[in-house]
């Protein structure tokens, strides 16, 4: 039975923002809910299949792909593939999964952000960038951490400090708020990428944004 949507209770603190809350559940349709007052995070808490993860930690870390662009959603698939091409990471029922979910998944941003072109970062991960808790300066992303540690959440006391407030784990998805999410809300959830330096660990990491006019995008860094 599939688990019912849950929210992270928000903590109280005086002249916070207001979207701060974590709405979670075991259906991709959660990932919609971003749009709901006072969610800063939607996370769809979903399983690798044993197949799928034994064969994605097994990929040395030289062969797995690389993509930075900006694309329509309905070309991701096929980029991906090419990256894959790229990295000489051998074709197979795996890599058509992996790169389908992540068609799929620009599918979903496109359809909540109703922006079908989106900039996608997909790549493998071993330094501590992004290690500090942040909200990023974009209308939404959505990230998925395929292989290695997950993304974590924090959020900002009333002194000031950081307090945890959750994590993914490998293969969830998640569309945060950004800085500049359109309307009246202004986002106060925190997330970082966990430090990893030196540990000989490697995450795969996926970021799809929804692309915003260049002068926005000159306002917004």
């Amino acid at each position: 039975m599939a688990k019912t949507d849950t929210a992270i209770p928000q903590m109280p603190h005086p002249g916070a923002a207001k979207a701060r809350g974590i709405l979670e559940s075991s259906s991709g349709l959660v990932l919609e809910q971003i749009t709901r007052p006072g969610v800063g995070a939607a996370i769809w808490r979903r399983n690798r299949s044993p197949g799928f993860a034994e064969w994605i930690e097994s990929i040395p870390p030289g062969q797995l792909p690389a993509l930075r662009a900006v694309a329509d959603f309905r070309t991701i698939e096929r980029g991906v593939h090419a990256a894959c091409d790229l990295s000489g990471l051998p074709a197979g029922t795996m890599r058509d999964l992996l790169a389908s979910d992540i068609g799929a998944l620009a599918l979903m941003l496109a359809r909540i952000m109703r922006n079908p072109l989106m900039h996608i970062r997909f790549e493998a991960v071993t330094t501590d960038a992004c290690r500090r808790f942040h909200v990023d300066q974009l209308p939404a992303r959505l990230l998925c951490t395929y292989r290695g540690p997950e993304t974590q959440f924090g959020l900002e006391d009333e002194n000031g400090r950081i307090v945890r407030a959750g994590a993914m784990r490998s293969g969830e998805v998640a569309v945060l708020r950004g800085a500049s999410w359109p309307g009246m809300e202004v986002t106060g959830l925190l997330h970082r990428s966990p430090p990893i330096a030196g540990t000989g660990k490697v995450r795969l990491f996926l970021a799809l944004d929804p692309m915003v006019e260049p002068a926005e995008a000159r306002r917004l860094h």
